[in-house]
């Protein structure tokens, strides 16, 4: 997990600027210090960082990710021109600001104990000024993960004469050219209605052999990885059949699951395939390898293994129990989507955001039902003060109480087999469900409908709880206010939550999701969400 710094009363606040260039590490304060290491040994800063401008925020209703941006002016101390002109690069180059508390004149960290606010990378930095010292930059420090260009599947994960040979005497109807399908899950598992496993085609499969004199397809591609599954489901055009799965490697010696199909079950003179993982799922676990790869934070943190980033792993291993609650099953075949792309396409769904920090790409958790009692409890005081009005947020267009999603997709026709619906409850119908926050968002608005589907979820729960989340932030309006905090709270972070007790808001152990962190030259600004959660909230008074 994140550092924090420790509260300290009547504390002021320095900030830290580390910036590499031309092999060295130039070290900048809010005033020339001298900072003690855990080992003893000393790093000075040299001053002349003025106010960072630091501000950060989340935008949790579009689930955008947030991007960290600070504009600096510094005299680098040395000839800029001069280093660049005999090659040294500074555009792109690794910077971090951090900061520490000073009571009576003493730090009160330890260089590793300062709290790191910002790691990026320096953004269009000029130099060269006629009017300024030859070290005089401007730049930016932007600290985002859209920059990420790692992709699942490499160039050689596909079909062709070179992975599997036979594809050169088998003719023109086997699958040269098809990514391998990197498949997680069980996907194509799913239950009805009557809580009866049921199955449909979940991922597809390629022809990799076929007997040349019959026309019959005889071995196909299901993964390119090795699965978990003993056999899986074959589906043709019409009918179904059970074949035992192989972990093998094709002729590079990379990792694939094929199966060998035969009888007249199924109509091996087809040419399109499709499984349904009924008998074990695709890659295994990283985390257990005895498991599926199926719980959310799990898969994410897997997916993020292919990209450029580096991960946070204490932070996802922190947030697993919460997000594993949500299960994934699905595969990946598109060798053009980037990591990044793909795994901002499906954290639009859940209540996470991933944004990059002091250690690497890690969660934010939106538990919008969060307990009061798993706040950190603050009491409005001079040191914690209102800054803003409140404001009720949430137009009438942004409302929704009845949300449908559907779910179990029949992979072949994109089309869902099952449907979950949140707002009112359907006599009969178990997955349909209705909550407090639809029912009182129903009374006032009316039925406020929305629709969507997901080519990831399988699970009748995780479908209930991913619509059950959106009603929760989008069914009634939420409300956002700012307060004015002591330098001490700096530990404060976006997506902490507060509980805030004020007397002149009447509120009362309120729970509070932090939004917003602007440094507001001696004081920071924090940006509190309150969500309306009936049945959450006490309504005593």
């Amino acid at each position: 997990m994140h550092k924090r710094l420790p509260s300290a009363s009547s504390a002021r606040l320095l900030w830290l600027l580390d910036l590499t260039f031309a092999g060295k590490v130039f070290r900048f304060s809010s005033e020339p210090l001298d900072l003690s290491k855990d080992d003893g040994s000393i790093i000075s800063y040299m001053g002349g960082l003025d106010d960072p401008g630091y501000t950060e925020s989340l935008d949790r209703f579009s689930h955008s990710i947030d991007q960290q941006v600070i504009s600096l002016e510094l005299d680098m101390g040395v000839d800029v021109a001069q280093l660049i002109q005999k090659g040294h690069t500074f555009g792109g180059n690794s910077a971090e600001l951090s900061c520490v508390l000073v009571q009576n004149g003493v730090i009160q960290q330890t260089y590793e104990g300062r709290l790191v606010a910002l790691v990026g990378n320096v953004s269009e930095p000029q130099y060269g000024f006629p009017d300024q010292p030859s070290g005089y930059i401007t730049c930016s420090i932007e600290s985002t993960v859209a920059e990420d260009g790692g992709q699942f599947l490499p160039a050689s994960a596909c079909i062709s004469v070179d992975t599997f040979p036979d594809v050169a005497t088998a003719g023109k109807e086997v699958h040269e050219g098809k990514p391998y399908p990197l498949v997680f899950g069980t996907p194509g598992v799913y239950k009805n209605s009557a809580g009866t496993d049921k199955k449909t085609s979940g991922s597809p499969a390629y022809i990799v052999d076929i007997n040349t004199s019959t026309e019959k397809a005889t071995k196909l591609l299901i993964a390119g990885h090795h699965v978990n599954a003993a056999t899986v489901t074959v589906f043709d055009s019409k009918s179904q059949a059970s074949f035992t799965v192989t972990n093998t490697t094709d002729a590079l010696g990379q990792q694939v699951a094929t199966v060998a199909i035969s009888g007249t079950t199924i109509d091996r003179t087809e040419r399109e395939f499709w499984i349904g993982w009924n008998d074990g799922g695709g890659i295994k676990n990283p985390q257990s390898t005895s498991e599926e790869l199926t719980g959310l934070g799990d898969v994410v943190r897997w997916a993020l293994r292919y990209s450029t980033l580096v991960v946070d792993s204490g932070s996802f291993a922190a947030s697993s129990d919460f997000l594993n609650r949500f299960k994934l099953d699905g595969y990946i075949s598109d060798p053009t989507t980037t990591v990044w792309e793909w795994v901002s396409s499906i954290s639009k769904m859940f209540p996470v955001t991933i944004r990059r920090g002091p250690d690497g790409v890690y969660p934010i958790i939106h538990d919008v039902r969060a307990s009061p009692d798993s706040g950190l409890k603050i009491t409005a005081s001079p040191e914690f003060q209102q800054l803003s009005l409140v404001q009720v947020e949430g137009k009438l267009e942004n409302i929704f109480n009845s949300i449908r999603i559907g779910y179990a997709m029949r992979a072949k026709e994109g089309s869902p087999k099952r449907y979950a619906v949140i707002g009112t409850k359907a006599t009969g119908d178990p997955s349909s469900f209705s909550t407090t926050t639809t029912k009182q968002s129903i009374s006032r608005y009316g039925v406020r409908y929305r629709s969507f589907d997901s080519a990831y979820i399988y699970d009748r729960t995780t479908a209930q709880k991913v619509i059950k989340y959106m009603a929760d932030i989008e069914a009634l309006p939420s409300r956002t206010v700012d307060y004015r905090a002591a330098p001490r709270f700096a530990s404060i972070s976006l997506g902490d939550i507060i509980t805030l007790t004020d007397s002149s808001l009447y509120f009362t152990d309120q729970a509070c999701i932090v939004t917003g962190k602007t440094w507001d030259t001696d004081s920071w600004i924090f940006t509190l969400l309150i969500d309306t959660i009936p049945d959450r909230d006490d309504r005593t008074f």
